[in-house]
């Protein structure tokens, strides 16, 4: 009777052959199987250097970031613009790089540099994978650059950039109101008006919500006063003589 083989047994001695003719070969070539093993050995080697090495820089990176926070919390801003641009020098190409460039706008803003954070956070914006949250308030940030520009216009095209790309982010309050108000500045009051209700309506629990109140009611006081007609001034002349 013939003695039945299953598949492992198949596989182990397949396993048995292949063990066999790479210690064929290592014996009939050590000099190159050597090499082979001292360049494999380099190339795991190298890639485990490497993935440590950009293990340690992001963390530094990190590390770098979390004190910029603290200086900023802390008003220490020039600082704290200095150790942004160590990182962006430094650590290019992190995820904490990313994050730094968003903060130089946030700072540049701050020191009233306004051409400057227009354009980091427009670099923010052109990042592949940009954080959604960062990149909102860049949005706003450049909106609000262009506003204390007194370029209303193009406040107004980010501010609804911002609401229409983000709708659920969580100073939209303040983007609304700020299309409100720049419409308000040019005189434009139909558009103030109209988006200054809209905030109330959609926002009842932000706390703009009182300034939101002034400024709607100055609005409608321009509106009237605007279509109200002057008094004309009856008062008889003295004659003279």
């Amino acid at each position: 009777m013939a003695t039945k083989i299953d598949r492992h047994d198949l596989k182990r001695d397949e396993f048995a052959t292949d063990i066999s003719k790479i210690y064929g070969y290592a014996s009939e070539n050590p000099t190159r199987v050597l090499i082979w093993v001292i360049l494999v050995i380099v190339i795991v080697g190298g890639a485990i250097g490497y993935y440590n090495y950009k293990k340690k820089r992001e963390k530094d990176a990190r590390f770098k970031i979390a004190l910029v926070y603290t200086m900023m919390d802390a008003g220490q801003y020039n600082e704290a613009l200095d150790t942004i641009k160590v990182v962006l020098n430094r650590y290019n190409g992190t995820g904490a790089s990313d994050i730094a460039k968003y903060l130089l706008g946030h700072l540049n803003y701050a020191f009233g540099y306004l051409d400057s954070a227009i354009i980091d956070y427009e670099n923010y914006l052109k990042i592949e994978h940009p954080d959604s949250d960062l990149a909102a308030a860049s949005l706003l940030g450049i909106a609000s650059c262009y506003e204390d520009k007194s370029r209303y216009t193009d406040a107004i095209k980010y501010y609804k950039r911002l609401l229409d790309e983000y709708p659920h982010f969580f100073r939209n309050d303040e983007a609304m109101l700020g299309i409100a108000r720049c419409y308000d500045v040019s005189g434009d009051f139909a558009n103030a008006i109209s988006y200054y209700q809209d905030f109330l309506r959609k926002y009842p629990k932000s706390p703009l919500r009182q300034r939101a109140i002034v400024l709607l009611s100055r609005a409608k006081a321009k509106v009237y006063a605007s279509k109200s007609p002057r008094p004309t001034n009856t008062t008889p002349q003295k004659s003279e003589g």
